[in-house]
């Protein structure tokens, strides 16, 4: 019998000491970002339609134009035709062309303005409340 209390003793103190090295590796503040090992889903998408069939063939996303006069502008005298009537979509008066910002309407708050609020804030905080406890 004493046997098996010795053996129980050993196999708990074995335990209890790799419980100990498990804990310590978990709490080691020294943990290099370098040896985190990431997985990554790789995502691939392709489109279902061939994008080569409605460009040019020397297309270069990544180039920029080599010639102004290449970008195709349109024109605001130049009549579009949609195929409907754009007025009974659009509010009355729109004009497309008309500037609507003005930097001189931006109101600007000074910080120090002071401001008063239309309720009393010591309904809401508790009693005895001392904004500045810890300064």
């Amino acid at each position: 019998m004493n046997t098996n209390i010795i053996k129980i003793s050993a196999l708990s103190f074995l335990a209890a000491g790799q419980i100990a090295l498990a804990n310590d590796t978990l709490n080691d503040k020294n943990l290099m970002v370098g040896e985190i090992t990431y997985l990554q889903d790789e995502e691939t998408t392709s489109p279902e339609i061939d994008t080569e069939a409605y460009l040019p063939e020397d297309f270069n996303p990544y180039a920029s134009p080599v010639n102004g006069l290449h970008v195709s502008f349109i024109d605001e005298t130049d009549e579009v035709e949609l195929g409907f009537d754009t007025r009974e979509y659009l509010p009355e008066g729109f004009n497309p062309y008309k500037c609507e910002f003005n930097i001189h309407s931006i109101e600007y708050i000074d910080e120090n303005d002071l401001f008063e609020l239309d309720f009393d804030t010591r309904q809401y905080l508790p009693e005895n409340f001392d904004a500045n406890i810890g300064r």
